[in-house]
């Protein structure tokens, strides 16, 4: 596949992990529980689905540009963060506050990352 096509797939998947994630933490902070969302399995096949697009996509978009692999695990670790968001958000209201601010952070690192990729180790001279 081309690297637009890679780009393409990791945006659809970011959106559904986003998709997912938002109307969890839309539920909870109305007060629903897990228990009474009809469309929280839904919700969670999409989360899933998404992750393993963004992984997958991102995992050829770095074989494709050969950036330094290194900078691969600053994006591995927002994946977890966007990835374990989603066992925290019924937890308490404060918990689904604290995910409904800081993801839009998460992805906005993820993208300053991707648009100024820094090599992690220094450019021999």
């Amino acid at each position: 596949m081309d690297l637009q096509t890679y780009r393409i797939i990791h945006l659809f998947g970011l959106s559904l992990v986003l998709m997912a994630l938002g109307g969890l933490v839309v539920h909870a902070l109305n007060g629903g529980t897990k228990s009474n969302n009809a469309f929280r399995k839904g919700a969670i096949i999409s989360h899933g689905v998404g992750l393993l697009l963004v992984l997958v996509a991102g995992f050829g978009m770095l074989h494709k540009t050969q950036h330094d692999v290194g900078w691969m695990v600053g994006k591995m670790v927002l994946w977890l963060v966007l990835g374990g968001a989603v066992a925290l958000v019924y937890k308490s209201k404060v918990m689904a506050k604290a995910i409904f601010l800081t993801v839009p952070l998460v992805v906005l690192i993820g993208a300053v990352m991707a648009l100024y990729p820094f090599p992690v180790t220094p450019p021999v001279q």
